[in-house]
């Protein structure tokens, strides 16, 4: 829980069954509550869990906000609905909105700690899934909790993560690759994701699935379960494909009716009409006309002075 980060604004903190408002008060109502139950050794006192959503390009921020907690609200009503809870909403993470939530392990008052099975939990998650998906449509979160059945982390990694903290390399693979299908909007945005992640696409018969460069492991699509999702954002880059080449061929026929336009309205230079040339041929003839007239006229004048003398 942040210090001092609290915005009382019924949207960026939640709390169910807690009716203090700033840090120490809440932290003093866990306290007191956990001190009903017996103690045993290894007793759980709270629970810290997140449930996020990936952010949308189809609804403003506020909105998603505000829908991230009514998705909160939902899910305490199945996962703990008389429990103590308190959570805070962070909105710093580039691709998603979350909140981390702190549920007592006890109901408020009760002295017995409330734990639900394996099988429980999982339905506490599908259902919010389920709900999500059918109550926000426009936050496009697809399915992924209820399409996990080829998805399962093995004996040696949930080990490996429970003993160390580390995340097992097929976790990180996954989660990585469901942000780059969920934020790839087209073929370039894809691969490039996928060299930040140190990963590469590769086909073998039918089947699709990525590599990890580094540790040159290789991964199936169907076997992560991340199949819906992949089909998902090959559909939007084929859209984006589609509208890509329309705009091409738009801008390729503009190009031409204009090239045609410009083709059909050149004109040559315009040529001087016949009779004008005519007339300038008709005018020279006739000087010359005259100039020898003029000639012979003299020649003859000239001749009849000769014979008189």
């Amino acid at each position: 829980m942040k210090k001092g980060a609290e915005k009382h604004d019924n949207v960026h903190v939640f709390s169910r069954n807690v009716y203090s408002q700033d840090r120490d008060g809440v932290l003093n109502e866990f306290t007191e509550n956990a001190q009903l139950f017996n103690k045993r050794k290894n007793s759980v006192y709270l629970y810290h869990e997140i449930i996020s959503i990936t952010r949308s390009k189809q609804l403003s921020v506020e909105k998603q906000q505000e829908a991230l907690f009514h998705i909160v609200h939902e899910y305490i009503d199945h996962r703990a609905k008389n429990n103590l809870v308190y959570g805070y909403m962070h909105t710093d993470a580039i691709n998603n909105l979350h909140y981390h939530v702190m549920i007592s392990s006890n109901e408020r008052g009760n002295n017995r700690n409330l734990r639900l099975s394996k099988k429980e939990f999982d339905q506490a998650k599908k259902h919010i899934e389920n709900w999500t998906n059918k109550k926000y449509p426009d936050l496009k979160q697809g399915m992924v909790i209820n399409k996990q059945a080829g998805k399962k982390t093995s004996h040696s990694g949930a080990e490996l993560k429970k003993r160390t903290g580390k995340m097992p390399e097929r976790e990180r693979v996954s989660n990585a690759l469901k942000d780059i299908f969920a934020n790839s909007e087209d073929k370039q945005h894809f691969f490039s994701n996928l060299a930040a992640q140190h990963l590469e696409v590769y086909i073998r018969g039918k089947n699709i699935g990525f590599a990890d460069i580094e540790t040159g492991r290789k991964y199936r699509l169907k076997t992560l379960g991340l199949s819906s999702e992949f089909n998902l954002m090959s559909d939007k880059i084929e859209l984006d494909e589609k509208r890509k080449q329309v705009d091409e061929n738009d801008q390729q026929k503009k190009y031409q009716e204009a090239k045609g336009y410009k083709e059909a309205v050149k004109t040559k230079e315009p040529e001087q009409p016949v009779e004008k040339h005519t007339s300038k041929v008709k005018k020279a003839v006739e000087d010359i006309q005259k100039q020898r007239e003029n000639q012979n006229n003299q020649n003859n004048t000239h001749n009849k002075g000769k014979n008189k003398s």
